[in-house]
């Protein structure tokens, strides 16, 4: 593969596990892929300058070495002024964090080794993103890219309270432990939902999520069904769920079959419009970007993935 490769590297991934393993980890990949680049993250959104800035300079891979908030800038770090920086450049990934949803749905190798042949074979898939408008916690407006699931309602308060628990006891039992105390937070709340010209409706929620991906939270497979690569987003309506009938049923969060509940919608669409009157916070790929009103719009077989 003869190209010039950048590696963004949040060293704080992984309860800061990426920064302690460091030295063993570059050499791994540098065995396997040879000549890199590396630059460190300092700070929330550096990802995304760092990326934008190499591909730039002409650099034609850039490999995210971090969890899904690392990836997630590192793909808004593809784009400037709405417009893609280079259509012909590609995304490595090497999972060192808490969540691991995407690789879980593109089928990557948490291993570094095997990721790091993965990315020496360099066969791409050419994957869908999608594209928030959205307002920040200030009412300002806020756009961005996410390759993997946005979710308003639960699981953007889940994703709030997952960054205050301590991660000591590993991914699952870091999200199920945000899980349960956003059970005793969360209220559903009723939220004008539209897709395409297609579906109109105003109903309580619990969520909605708008998923390119299969997972998020941190393994629980919210959308089997979801193609990264098929131009359009499942849509996933959790409707009035009591916290009861969401205990009783976390293992189908897990295992997949949550959408086969009562009370669970799935639709699939290219365009998604949601408001609400009450505050809903929103999470993009495990950041939280903002609040309702916000729209989400599919962008088909945009950005290239070696995977």
């Amino acid at each position: 593969m003869n190209q010039k490769i950048k590696l963004v590297v949040n060293p704080a991934a992984g309860s800061s596990k990426t920064a302690k393993k460091w030295p063993e980890t570059e050499k791994k990949l540098t065995n396997i892929i040879g000549k890199i680049s590396i630059e460190f993250t300092k700070e929330a959104s550096h990802a995304t300058l760092i990326t934008r800035h190499a591909i730039q300079q002409g650099y034609e891979t850039i490999i995210a070495v971090g969890g899904d908030g690392t990836i997630n800038e590192v793909v808004n770090g593809f784009f400037e002024n709405a417009k893609q920086i280079n259509p012909e450049a590609s995304l490595g990934i090497i999972a060192m964090g808490t969540g691991g949803d995407l690789v879980r749905t593109l089928g990557i190798p948490k291993n570094v080794e095997d990721a790091a042949t993965k990315i020496k074979t360099h066969k791409i898939k050419k994957c869908d993103l999608g594209f928030m408008k959205c307002q920040s916690l200030n009412g300002k407006p806020v756009t961005r890219y996410f390759i993997n699931v946005a979710d308003a309602g639960f699981g953007g308060t889940l994703t709030n309270l997952s960054y205050q628990s301590t991660k000591v006891f590993g991914t699952s039992a870091t999200y199920l432990i945000a899980l349960l105390k956003t059970l005793f937070v969360h209220e559903t709340t009723p939220v004008e939902i539209k897709v395409d010209d297609s579906f109109s409706k105003e109903q309580v929620i619990r969520s909605v999520v708008i998923a390119n991906g299969q997972y998020f939270g941190g393994g629980m497979r919210i959308a089997p069904k979801a193609r990264i690569d098929d131009g359009l987003f499942d849509i996933v309506i959790l409707g009035n769920l009591t916290p009861g009938e969401v205990l009783g049923n976390i293992h189908k969060l897990y295992n997949g079959t949550m959408v086969e509940h009562a009370k669970v919608q799935n639709l699939q669409g290219k365009k998604v419009n949601l408001n609400s009157e009450s505050e809903v916070l929103i999470e993009t790929d495990g950041e939280l970007p903002g609040r309702l009103p916000a729209s989400f719009e599919i962008l088909p077989s945009v950005l290239n993935v070696i995977c």
